[in-house]
């Protein structure tokens, strides 16, 4: 008998780019059969014609912050781990997620250690984590600083082989935020990973964005070539949707043909989030973007909902630099032209906090889907399905695993109504949980039911990341 039937559903196939009717067979965490056919089931779901899309897979988010003494004393049980982050994620169609991004880890002392927290939790989705290099790095140095020696490099090197031999799918490069770290820095990192972790990935946030964004692309881009390490560009949109995107993604595409491995992703949105204390905001940005402090929204916090004026903007720099802000700076046409381009993938970049944040984090995939397929008929269901399930899938060394919807992949799946998926949140109430997300399950376990997240046990830490 089998543990879930879902009858009714169209499926969607993004490897062969089209949809069919047909019924999933679910037991013990993986599908088991797709076909017309009927086998009896502990329970039956008719999905009345609703879309069936593989599980999306995330390949930028970030953890929310824990304090590392707990997880060292072993005292971590489920109320001690902020997961709300993940949570939002679920129900935005989110199955699972990679995390750790931009040099940045808020996950305590190692991977390892929360790793191992982790799995004593109920986890919402499958979890995957970079070590972040900056993280690292100001183990031993301070990551504004200059260039590390090579006797500091050696010190790194147990940091990163405990990190990469614990779990971490790689490592991860915050180069705007540590702006210290040198172009021979990453290229060690980039040959230190390939010679020893070859299966592992490097991403980036870029050292430079607006109109130094195609100097930071190029410095990815040689990173890659000349150490031949898996490259990852993080929301290239924050990078270069200034008016350089045309650019941008002809150079990404020119050194894809020449077999250089390296991808990007991008979430739909035309203001970043990030720290108000933070490398990003250090002076010369306004001039470089052309705007000024007002264009930044507070998202958590006591001043949150505000603008900032010049005043506000310097006090909370100083006084609250942890404050999150979005910042009204890009350019939405730009953004488009990455999330239009086939081999860009969609990620949403989010960080739950306070109960504030950008509302990418629970309106990234519906708005994804809404806005380019449903209203502008920019992209076709299938192929903006492949975006965000087997494209990340293979950059994540999941293939094997999941991104399709065939027998003996883990199910994980989500279930929507293309008429009725529309993202509710805004950046005054970025955590209004979207419409048409009708069912999302992980593992074969139903973590979000009519809408509604339902909790459980349903993820699992993915461990050793690509394999």
């Amino acid at each position: 008998m089998l543990d879930l039937l879902l009858l009714n559903g169209k499926i969607i196939d993004p490897e062969k780019s089209s949809c069919f009717q047909a019924n999933i067979g679910i037991s013990d965490g993986r599908i088991t059969m797709v076909a017309d056919e009927r086998k009896p089931a502990q329970r039956e779901i008719d999905i009345k014609g609703s879309y069936i899309s593989p599980g999306f897979i995330d390949i930028h988010i970030h953890e929310n912050e824990i304090d590392e003494n707990e997880i060292e004393e072993g005292e971590i049980n489920e109320g001690e781990i902020n997961i709300e982050t993940l949570k939002y994620a679920v129900q935005m169609g989110v199955t699972t997620a990679a995390a750790g991004n931009c040099g940045i880890n808020l996950s305590g002392n190692s991977t390892v250690d929360y790793f191992a927290a982790l799995n004593n939790i109920n986890l919402p989705v499958n979890y995957l984590s970079y070590i972040g290099y900056g993280f690292l790095r100001d183990k031993i140095a301070d990551g504004t600083e200059g260039g590390l020696s090579w006797d500091d490099f050696d010190k790194l090197i147990p940091y990163i082989e405990e990190n990469l031999t614990g779990g971490a799918c790689g490592v991860s490069l915050g180069l705007e935020y540590t702006p210290g770290v040198s172009t021979e820095e990453i290229l060690w990192l980039g040959s230190f990973i390939k010679n020893n972790y070859p299966d592992k990935l490097l991403a980036a946030h870029y050292r430079f964005d607006a109109a130094r964004s195609l100097e930071a692309v190029a410095e990815m881009i040689i990173t890659s070539r000349e150490t031949g390490v898996a490259f990852q560009v993080s929301h290239i949109g924050s990078c270069s949707a200034f008016g350089e995107m045309d650019s941008a993604l002809k150079m990404l595409d020119a050194a894809r043909k020449a077999g250089v491995d390296i991808a990007a992703d991008v979430y739909p949105y035309d203001a970043f989030s990030t720290f108000i204390g933070s490398e990003v905001f250090a002076p010369g940005c306004f001039e470089r973007w052309g705007k000024g402090p007002e264009s930044l929204l507070v998202v958590n916090g006591p001043h949150r909902g505000e603008y900032c004026s010049k005043e506000l903007f310097e006090k909370l720099r100083q006084e609250s630099p942890q404050t999150l802000v979005a910042a009204f700076v890009m350019q939405e046409d730009e953004v488009d032209k990455a999330v239009l381009h086939p081999d860009i993938m969609i990620a949403s970049d989010s960080l739950v906090t306070e109960k504030g944040g950008h509302p990418r984090a629970s309106g990234t995939f519906p708005r994804y889907l809404a806005k380019y397929v449903r209203e502008e008929s920019k992209l076709d269901l299938p192929d903006a399905i492949r975006k965000i399930t087997t494209l990340p899938a293979r950059r994540l060394g999941l293939e094997n695993n999941r991104g399709l919807v065939v027998p003996g992949y883990r199910a994980d799946l989500t279930v929507f109504s293309l008429e009725d998926i529309q993202d509710n949140s805004t950046y005054q109430n970025p955590l209004v949980t979207p419409s048409g997300i009708e069912y999302v399950i992980v593992n074969g376990k139903i973590a979000v039911e009519d809408g509604r997240y339902q909790g459980g046990d349903c993820g699992e830490v993915i461990s050793h990341g690509r394999t």
